[in-house]
């Protein structure tokens, strides 16, 4: 990929995304979304990233279709690595995202290491909050 396409998907990401760590289940991931109202730019992240794109079941308030793009664990941490460079805003979020899941690879978490996850996800989370 170029690095033209790579600058520009981490001002997207900068702009109009979320990087956060989840529990699913029992088991933490993280994840990159992006929503936005263009249905062309979700797709084409799909087609170049991977991951899922979809329509949101519930507009957010504006009269036009909300589209969601998001890509979970291992391919998400593929996918940052390479955008990392180009992050502005949301680097923090993706230098502790890629960190936690190169940490977990291969391997089932101990109960020191899900503490660890879980004050992980906090922090990500308080950087994610918008407003005051």
């Amino acid at each position: 990929m170029k690095k033209t396409d790579l600058a520009y998907i981490a001002g997207i990401i900068d702009g109009e995304g979320t990087i956060s760590l989840s529990l699913n289940k029992r088991s933490y991931r993280i994840m990159v979304t992006v929503t936005n109202t263009n249905e062309w730019l979700i797709q084409r992240l799909k087609f170049m990233l991977g991951g899922n794109a979809s329509p949101m079941a519930v507009p957010l308030g504006n009269n036009k279709p909300v589209w969601r793009w998001n890509i979970v664990s291992n391919d998400a941490l593929e996918m940052l690595k390479l955008v990392v460079p180009y992050l502005r805003l949301k680097r923090q979020h993706a230098e502790l995202a890629i960190r936690f899941q190169e940490s977990r690879r291969g391997h089932r978490m101990t109960g020191k290491e899900r503490i660890l996850a879980e004050a992980d996800k906090i922090l990500i989370g308080k950087w994610n909050k918008r407003g005051r």
